[in-house]
């Protein structure tokens, strides 16, 4: 780990500190009077255990009254802390929760085409590990907890220095008394002592920063290990068990996971080993420190130069500021990785949009006038090489029924996630009503577009969630939607109608075939009621009959709506005003269907003779 210079380390201190008070104000100052009191606590035992021992040595005068004030204080700051406890845990656990809110937040609001980036990939993960760490403390919870400490400890070294300072104040000498006991005497020998303890104490800086590196190199080991771990542990969901005991193939995975946990683990005890070995050096040259000034504060005592209370006293004090010390510069070394952990995080939040995001309403027509033109636009994915669309130029007329047909990987979903704009052309622009899509608000421009995807998902919520795509939503429209896609007499027959819950992540969640899920995505897209819907393989999980009830609905379905439609059955074609032929992602024939079909030697009549040899 590139150790940091002072100036980035305050920098980035700062900007952790800043996170904390954005997520939740007010955090910081109960955390430091927490941090003030708890340290406070000790220390009034200490003082005044010693006056009153003293006092009852001289004779026991007024020794109820400091009974009385110790028994108050204590009481008194118990209290306080008590009261405050409660409400602190309460935001630090609000803080950590938002950590987690503001990750899932950034995730769904960011482009599209940076989700599926690798650079993007590390860094979400970086800072979602960085929040979880547990054995460092990384993530925002684990920050305000060891920043709680590194507080009190501070204020714990503060109080104990205002103690011992009584040392450097110079007892009454008999005429006679030794060189030694004149030498122990001198603010200059408790001075000297001071000294030593710091310069024996300062050993512990390297030590310690030798732990951090090591300890990061845990957190970083764990990142790969943890992505392989959740790798593996979503085999275990319910889907994927169809296919791991049809192939039984549950022998093959159980085996890769152990030889994963078992490298993930032999990594972490070499690692964990060295650590405990630097933190027992650091104990040793701790316990030398207190070794030094419990010697100094004895032969005081000796010498009859500081009472039994004050022994009891200095003992007390220099044991709290030995261990405050120790655990400090432990703790500043944990929140330097904090530091760390806390930068990747906002590194992610940080992640700026690589999308231009224009600033164009879009114009709202009840007649859905929206005339949408590729033009001359090629496409490659983010680090690829290889060209996934190239010069295709093609228009979508309003109210026009359109097909996309071609061979795998032909370029079919890519036209259509440009069409959504999930993703910018590489090269040439998409026209709407002759604007760059660009310059249109985002949001508004997805408000034109109703689309079933291939590989659409229907998620674990209420049924009229899903078809709403809200948690507020119009049930007789619903209602209407899902008979419009032949879902109604389905639901109907479900306990809770559309408050039925989906699958069993839901409690007493219903599960619903493939075919239903594409009947309640087309629900969805009909919901949405936009002027432009598209349907990538909209019947591909249907049996035939649906299919055809579908297919015979489907002109009612996007009536006065231009519709895009992408399928590999060539009969749905049949319904469409036009047909784009696509093929090493360029369009090599358009027209309607028997247009295309009495073009005996293109791609298209080809595609059809292939599959109607089959009916």
């Amino acid at each position: 780990m590139k150790k940091p210079d002072r100036k980035e380390f305050f920098r980035d201190f700062q900007a952790s500190l800043q996170v904390v008070s954005a997520q939740m104000p007010g955090l910081l100052p109960v955390t430091i009077l927490k941090a003030l009191l708890n340290a406070a606590y000790p220390f009034v035992g200490i003082i005044l255990g010693a006056q009153i021992l003293d006092r009852l040595l001289a004779g026991g005068e007024g020794v109820m009254t400091l009974v009385w004030w110790m028994v108050g204080l204590n009481l008194a700051l118990s209290l306080a802390m008590r009261l405050i406890e409660p409400y602190q845990e309460n935001l630090m656990c609000k803080s950590d929760n938002m950590t987690d809110i503001a990750i899932v937040k950034k995730c769904l609001t960011m482009d599209y085409q940076q989700l599926e980036t690798q650079e993007i990939m590390d860094r979400k993960i970086r800072a979602v590990e960085g929040s979880r760490i547990s054995g460092g403390g990384g993530g925002t919870l684990g920050f305000l907890y060891d920043l709680a400490d590194a507080l009190g400890h501070g204020a714990t070294i503060l109080y104990a220095l205002l103690t011992v300072s009584r040392l450097f104040v110079r007892g009454t000498l008999a005429p006679d008394a030794p060189v030694w006991v004149r030498a122990l005497n001198s603010p200059w020998a408790a001075l000297g002592l001071l000294a030593a303890a710091l310069g024996v104490t300062a050993a512990c800086i390297p030590l310690t920063r030798w732990a951090n590196r090591e300890e990061a190199k845990v957190y970083e080991g764990s990142i790969d290990g943890n992505r392989r771990f959740g790798a593996f542990f979503g085999l275990l969901d319910y889907p994927v068990g169809k296919d791991l005991r049809t192939y039984d193939m549950s022998g093959m995975v159980l085996d890769k996971f152990l030889r994963n946990e078992r490298a993930k683990n032999s990594l972490f005890r070499k690692r964990y080993m060295r650590l405990q070995g630097i933190r027992s050096m650091i104990s040793i040259v701790n316990l030398a420190t207190v070794l030094l000034a419990y010697a100094f504060v004895g032969l005081k005592a000796m010498a009859g130069l500081i009472t039994v209370g004050a022994v009891s006293m200095q003992v007390g004090a220099i044991t709290a500021f030995a261990g405050a010390v120790s655990q400090g510069i432990e703790l500043m070394g944990k929140l330097d990785l904090h530091r760390k952990y806390m930068k990747e995080f906002a590194a992610f939040l940080d992640t700026p949009s690589e999308k231009y995001d224009g600033t164009l309403p879009v114009e709202k027509r009840d007649d859905g006038d929206y005339d949408l033109e590729f033009r001359d636009v090629s496409f490659r994915y983010p680090n690829q090489d290889q060209w996934s669309l190239r010069h295709v130029t093609c228009r979508l007329p309003k109210g026009q029924k359109l097909a996309v047909v071609g061979p795998n990987g032909a370029g079919k979903t890519t036209f259509i996630k440009l069409l959504c704009r999930l993703y910018d052309p590489t090269e040439g622009e998409i026209l709407l009503n002759g604007i760059d899509i660009r310059k249109y608000d985002y949001g508004e421009y997805l408000s034109l577009l109703s689309v079933v995807f291939q590989d659409f998902r229907i998620f674990s919520m209420k049924l009229g969630e899903n078809v709403a795509a809200s948690v507020d939503y119009n049930s007789q429209r619903v209602w209407e939607c899902l008979e419009k896609a032949g879902m109604r007499e389905r639901v109907e027959r479900m306990p809770d109608g559309l408050e039925t819950g989906l699958f069993q992540q839901k409690e007493d969640g219903i599960e619903l075939s493939g075919g239903e899920g594409q009947k309640l995505a087309i629900a969805r897209a009909l919901y949405k009621d936009a002027p432009v819907v598209v349907l990538d393989e909209p019947t591909a999980a249907l049996d035939p009959v649906s299919e055809y009830e579908i297919y015979s609905r489907f002109g009612r379905l996007v009536e006065g709506k231009t519709s895009v439609y992408i399928s590999h059955r060539m009969s749905s074609c049949r319904f469409c005003d036009v047909v784009f032929v696509f093929d090493g992602g360029t369009i090599v024939q358009q027209g309607s269907h028997e247009a295309l079909l009495d073009q005996e030697e293109g791609l298209y009549a080809q595609l059809w003779r292939a599959q109607a040899q089959y009916y």
